[in-house]
């Protein structure tokens, strides 16, 4: 395997966990592992996997949910698993953003062949970036930022929130986009909230960030980064 992709497994069967880690290290995955809806969520933000492997029964918040969710910030592969063969099941797990689906029991040849096609449908999301006019390179697998050839030193929040406009770089992203994708369903956080971090940004990648060029305000609506 050219490029070591990292898979997030999300199941709170102990058992089948264990089993999918090994088969997954076994073929050359990265893998990593939650029982939590909730912390899947965190993890899809804070670690980019290339794919997620989602259980619809978790025991805080349930996977059709946590799919939801992350299609508000992210288009991360999500491959569902369901202990329920209704086509009911199956049809709203496509419908909220997952990617495919498999039932349990399953074949764990099968469940490699799925992941294979869907790392091949989709482009990486910890590909490389580079954006604001060839200026901004990002490397997400080593959560390194270039800024005109010189790395500079980000926050977690402030990379992800770099992370959030380079994926849509030349759209505008607006505010309500941006507080999601960050910060998701946290209180006391507003477009004033998000102003101020947008500041210590441009602080950070522009060269005046009086007068920014690379990224920009769209006025009452958001803030676009140059592609």
């Amino acid at each position: 395997m050219e490029q070591q992709y990292t898979i997030l497994v999300v199941d709170d069967d102990d058992g089948l966990q264990e089993l999918v880690r090994v088969r997954l290290e076994q073929e050359g995955y990265r893998v990593l592992q939650t029982i939590s809806g909730i912390e899947a969520i965190s993890l899809i933000r804070q670690q980019r996997p290339d794919l997620v492997i989602l259980d619809i029964m978790l025991p805080d918040l349930d996977g059709l949910t946590v799919c939801q969710r992350v299609r508000e910030f992210a288009s991360t592969p999500i491959l569902m698993l369901t202990a329920k063969a209704a086509s009911r099941d199956i049809i709203t797990g496509l419908d909220q953003g997952a990617d495919d689906y498999l039932t349990k029991p399953f074949n764990y040849d099968e469940l490699l062949a799925r992941i294979r096609t869907l790392l091949r449908r989709v482009p990486s999301v910890n590909r490389p970036l580079t954006v604001g006019n060839g200026l901004i390179t990002i490397n997400p697998r080593q959560r390194e930022v270039r800024v005109r050839g010189t790395i500079i030193d980000l926050t977690p929040t402030e990379y992800q929130l770099l992370m959030v406009l380079a994926e849509q770089a030349g759209a505008v992203v607006t505010h309500e986009q941006l507080l999601r994708a960050v910060w998701g369903n946290e209180p006391n956080r507003d477009n004033d909230y998000l102003k101020v971090y947008i500041w210590h940004l441009r602080r950070k990648i522009e060269f005046d960030p009086r007068q920014p060029q690379l990224l920009l305000t769209e006025w009452g609506v958001g803030y676009r980064l140059l592609p």
